[in-house]
């Protein structure tokens, strides 16, 4: 009798595959890919190489050495190290990989996921002589790393994050994030409703943090550097502080999710001591590395270190700075598969050309049209169980 993890995988394989069979293959490219390796991976990344093949696989650094990477190793993917300096500064080299792993001819589109590509994408491209199609970037934070690039993209950028399929999504990552959090506090001996929270970015993750928090009975700041999103917040009934060091100040938990390193060396001055920090984002999106340094760690668990400052003052940062929720796979259920699916149809529109502007920027996004596709068949393997 299958067991119920086994059961869940089909049906996800089910799933993509009837997606697929709909979208249709990307004829005549190749994908590099920038991936999570977490358990969705699993099953994911063989679905997205029934659109195009996976040339170049290229594991996000915190989780490159997770119990799921060894699985997908199995899948024979061409696997090399990523880092954000190694794209950024090291051209030379990222080229010569890629020329290494794909086919002489072929159409690329970079699969990306946080923006590694976007200082680097147009000297890549251009010594790719005009190899390649575009890239499809899958969250926000990438997204607008894209946009704040000194220049432009010289290729199509296509993207997700901005999809109202995602909306689910943001939501159950908001409340896994808290989930994890309250799980290595009690771990700890602690308890969350102990504790005054604020979370720096009110934007779609952040947003659904901030109503998870306040639905746990959890007293909750917010601080954006958007005057929207302050708007937003305040409108929802959250206090709302135009200055971090003042929101850090009476906050005893700082989530932060921002993907704008928002936690530099003033941010960590401001923090009380004895409060708990955790990301939704990768630590070098939400930290200053360099200042993160000027304090002293010490692991009191895998989950959790401590941080001093050689004096009196501390804090706890849960997960090294990596996403909270990680810490327990990163389970949001089939609401994640909505976006996955239209990450397909993404790669596709970028193949034919056919993707459309967004509503608020020039970088692209798939049609409504491909939207409702990818919505009708999530909701004929997901409705109804």
């Amino acid at each position: 009798m299958a067991s119920v993890i086994d059961f869940e995988e089909l049906r996800l394989r089910a799933y993509f595959s009837h997606l697929a069979g709909r979208v249709g293959a990307a004829t005549g490219v190749e994908l590099v890919c920038v991936a999570h390796m977490v358990s969705n991976s699993v099953v994911f990344l063989p679905a997205l190489r029934d659109i195009a093949p996976i040339k170049l696989l290229l594991p996000k650094p915190k989780t490159a050495e997770t119990p799921e990477a060894a699985r997908i190793a199995q899948l024979k993917f061409k696997i090399h190290p990523l880092n954000r300096k190694w794209v950024s500064e090291k051209t030379d080299e990222v080229v010569d990989v890629i020329r290494r792993s794909t086919s002489e001819k072929s159409r690329l589109i970079f699969v990306d996921i946080g923006g590694y590509f976007a200082s680097s994408i147009n000297d890549i491209a251009a010594r790719l002589d005009g190899r390649v199609v575009g890239v499809m970037e899958g969250t926000e934070n990438g997204v607008q790393k894209y946009e704040s690039a000194a220049d432009a993209a010289e290729v199509p950028i296509v993207t997700v994050a901005r999809s109202p399929l995602k909306l689910p999504e943001d939501y159950h990552v908001g409340s896994g994030v808290v989930f994890s959090v309250e799980a290595v506090l009690r771990e700890q001996a602690q308890i969350l409703q102990t504790r005054t929270a604020c979370v720096v970015g009110y934007g779609r993750v952040g947003s659904g943090v901030a109503e998870v928090l306040r639905g746990r009975g959890i007293p909750t700041v917010v601080h954006d550097k958007s005057p929207i999103a302050m708007a937003e917040a305040a409108a929802r009934g959250f206090q709302v502080f135009r200055r971090l060091d003042e929101a850090l100040q009476v906050s005893s938990l700082v989530i932060s999710a921002t993907g704008g390193h928002a936690i530099d060396r003033r941010a960590l001055a401001n923090v009380r001591s004895g409060a708990v920090i955790a990301t939704v984002t990768s630590v070098d999106d939400e930290f200053v590395e360099e200042d993160l340094k000027l304090y002293r760690p010490t692991t009191v668990s895998p989950a959790i270190t401590r941080y001093d400052s050689g004096g009196q003052r501390y804090f706890w940062l849960i997960n090294k700075g990596n996403p909270a929720n990680f810490l327990h796979g990163a389970v949001i259920g089939p609401a994640m598969q909505l976006i996955e699916g239209e990450k397909m149809a993404a790669i596709k529109a970028l193949a034919d050309g056919t993707f459309v502007s967004g509503p608020r920027t020039d970088i692209g996004e798939v049609s409504h049209d491909d939207r409702e596709m990818v919505a009708e068949i999530w909701n004929e393997h997901f409705l109804g169980d």
